[in-house]
């Protein structure tokens, strides 16, 4: 009987039918045909959760974030942004919720010789998976930003609305909704809002926030299954179809179809194939280092983006909203 089921898994997996949820075999399970299978039950809670995926909500945290004038990450108030995040999560209920800080060194301005060695926060929510702790989902965002216009200084003005004070809303309102609903992970899920993440491939000494989060990942017994990265999700101008970049990962296959099918199940969203932004943002460090992962950036790249422009007038909280619940579903889906 077992060669008969290892069998019958293994021509599932050569059909592309059996699609492994970072490494647990049993939590997404399509049929011979490729398709994910109908689940009412299932449906039904998902939906439900991603009613309460809240539009105002949304707005308010992208226009909170950009209240902080700037939140370039060699700015003064760097700590005091993160400390807001920390007590943004702990509002909702949340009680692992720890600051952590690494340092590193960048030349600002770029080319000038002149170095800046800096304390850098990440801040990490933790909801404890009930029958797999060691396993994470990680729902995660950077929170810092600059302008680089000649004639604005970002230590004084970086407003960040879309990138990425959308993102981070995103990561801030998923948290929210699972916590108020009192969801119970089958797997562990970390809300990771990652510092210093615009100057990441400039480091001259140190990390992004996101590489050393995956740095200490090897450090421990703790085991990665997915990383969701929202970056810029806030910018969709006019009355067209909503749009947004499924940034896709070698190796990531699985987890593209299934965002793919649970976007056109719960969402008004179309999702379109890319690949050309993989190597500019978090999600970058954890697929290097292997793990199943997935970036969403909206269609329609910002014309303000790292800008003095990039104000929240110049955001789509209904579309950022929307890009949010597929992150939301996707982690329901996988730890129900």
């Amino acid at each position: 009987m077992a060669k008969v089921i290892s069998l019958i898994a293994c021509l599932l997996i050569a059909l592309g039918a059996c699609a492994p949820c970072g490494g647990d075999t049993t939590a997404v399970i399509s049929d011979i045909s490729g398709r994910f299978p109908d689940d009412p039950s299932l449906d039904s809670l998902i939906s439900g959760y991603l009613r309460d995926v809240d539009s105002t909500s949304v707005k308010h945290i992208i226009q909170e974030l950009v209240g902080f004038k700037t939140r370039f990450m060699l700015a003064e108030n760097r700590k005091e942004i993160a400390f807001w995040i920390r007590d943004r999560f702990k509002s909702y209920g949340y009680e692992d919720v720890v600051i952590d800080s690494f340092r590193n060194k960048v030349e600002f301005p770029l080319g000038s010789n002149t170095f800046h060695a800096t304390w850098q926060y990440n801040v990490v929510a933790t909801l404890k998976g009930r029958t797999k702790p060691d396993s994470t989902y990680v729902l995660g965002a950077h929170y810092d930003c600059v302008a680089v216009d000649t004639n604005v200084n970002p230590f004084i003005n970086a407003p960040g609305a879309d990138n990425n004070a959308s993102g981070m809303a995103a990561c801030l309102e998923v948290a929210r909704v699972l916590k108020k609903r009192g969801f119970r992970p089958r797997q562990t899920i970390q809300f990771v809002a990652f510092g210093s993440e615009e100057f990441m491939t400039m480091f001259a000494d140190g990390k992004s926030g996101s590489e050393h989060y995956v740095s200490k990942i090897f450090e421990s017994e703790q085991k990665v299954a997915v990383m969701i990265d929202n970056n810029q999700i806030g910018y969709s101008p006019g009355s067209d179809a909503w749009k947004v970049d499924f940034q896709n990962y070698p190796g990531s296959a699985w987890l593209t179809k299934l965002a793919r099918f649970l976007c056109a199940k719960f969402t008004r969203i179309t999702p379109v194939d890319a690949e050309d932004h993989i190597n500019y943002t978090d999600a970058h460090y954890f697929a290097k280092a292997g793990y199943s992962t997935i970036f969403f950036e909206e269609f329609q790249f910002c014309p303000f983006t790292l800008t003095a422009e990039d104000t929240p007038d110049k955001c789509n909280a209904a579309y950022c909203t929307e890009v949010s619940r597929i992150s939301c579903a996707i982690l329901i889906y996988c730890n129900r």
